[in-house]
């Protein structure tokens, strides 16, 4: 939908400075779900898990990214009105990606944002910690980590209305919105 640039204010980072920021945020999400852990546990318990997890890297990577992107489309798909028509997936250069084609309310373009957070972030890093598993940790704390691209975005859209139309931009890390 071509929209006169007049007409919007874009939310947007290069992929650069997200992939930055991204680097940053994987201090304080480590320590947020390692400390419990270790705390409850020990740090060997998360080590044996961190091993297993290293050996399986490879494979976790590769069905992780797909997943990950599959979250954001899915979610998406089912509040856009033309469904999977509307999501496009690809490469910016090395990263990965989704794009709806249309425009979405807030409150459901947030929700396929953070869906691979909880799905492959949060929920596993809980039942590891709870059940004292390092490998569900490990993969918890990974894919914590590769959601620092969306925790951003969600951190732009903090202050529009949930109810507010946002249009996925095409080509940069964000979204955009129009003005009247």
């Amino acid at each position: 939908m071509e929209i006169n640039s007049e007409n919007i204010k874009e939310y947007t980072l290069s992929i650069r400075k997200a992939n930055l920021y991204s680097l940053i945020m994987i201090i304080p999400i480590t320590a947020i779900l390692l400390i419990p852990f270790i705390l409850i546990w020990d740090f060997q318990t998360f080590e044996i898990g961190r091993k297993e997890f290293m050996r399986l890297f490879i494979y976790v990577l590769i069905l992780g990214i797909i997943l990950h992107e599959l979250l954001h489309g899915i979610t998406w798909a089912l509040f856009s009105k033309k469904g999977f028509k509307s999501i496009k997936f690809g490469l910016n250069g090395i990263t990965p990606y989704c794009h709806c084609k249309e425009p979405l309310k807030v409150k459901y373009y947030r929700l396929g944002g953070i869906m691979p957070l909880i799905i492959m972030g949060i929920i596993p890093s809980v039942v590891g910690i709870i059940l004292g598993n390092g490998l569900f940790l490990s993969f918890g704390i990974f894919f914590s980590w590769t959601a620092g691209g969306d925790i951003i975005s969600l951190f732009m859209l903090r202050k529009l209305d949930e109810n507010t139309m946002v249009y996925d931009h095409p080509h940069k890390m964000g979204f955009y919105i129009k003005i009247n």
